[in-house]
């Protein structure tokens, strides 16, 4: 299947990533402005939820989601920056510190459990669909894909060094561990 052709509801994924970018700072059960979003851009309520359901569900289909995930980030980064004017959603400092929050904080009343992420991001004022908007922002800067290539144009080696330092630093905070 062709899925940069392919249309659920009329929409194309291209016109999907970008909708789902100019929702980014709404919350999942905000349907009414996803609708008034949707229609301000062409796409009727009707079809918004037609091509939501049907591209969620291309997305999950192990069969789909790597030929989906390669048309559709791309997309929906560039239409992130367009709204964002290309500012930083957060500083790395702030998107290295809550990582670190979310992968080693401990809960205090169970040391053995972490955290969940959800509270860690409430605790920092993002909600998990603001918080994917940092991550799209940030992680093609700091990383490298799964066989080592760069996303063209964004890797920044200094940057990446600076998150692996900050990083550390905040988990050695979480093991309790001086320098």
């Amino acid at each position: 299947m062709d899925f940069s052709t392919h249309t659920i509801g009329g929409v194309g994924l291209e016109q999907y990533a970008k909708l789902c970018a100019l929702m980014a700072n709404t919350q999942p059960e905000e349907t009414d402005k996803h609708a008034e979003i949707a229609a301000a851009n062409g796409v009727s309520k009707e079809n918004w939820e037609e091509a939501k359901k049907g591209w969620t569900e291309m997305m999950m289909d192990p069969q789909h989601a790597m030929a989906i995930q390669q048309i559709f980030m791309p997309t929906y980064q560039k239409a992130l920056e367009e709204a964002s004017g290309g500012d930083e959603p957060c500083s790395l400092e702030d998107y290295a510190r809550i990582k670190a929050a979310m992968i080693y904080e401990k809960d205090p009343n169970n040391p053995e459990e972490k955290i969940p992420y959800e509270q860690v991001l409430e605790r920092e004022g993002f909600t998990p669909t603001k918080w994917s908007t940092v991550e799209s922002y940030w992680t093609p800067r700091i990383t490298k894909d799964e066989h080592g290539r760069l996303q063209e144009g964004k890797f920044d080696e200094a940057a990446a060094t600076k998150f692996r330092e900050l990083i550390q630093k905040h988990s050695d905070e979480y093991a309790g561990i001086e320098r």
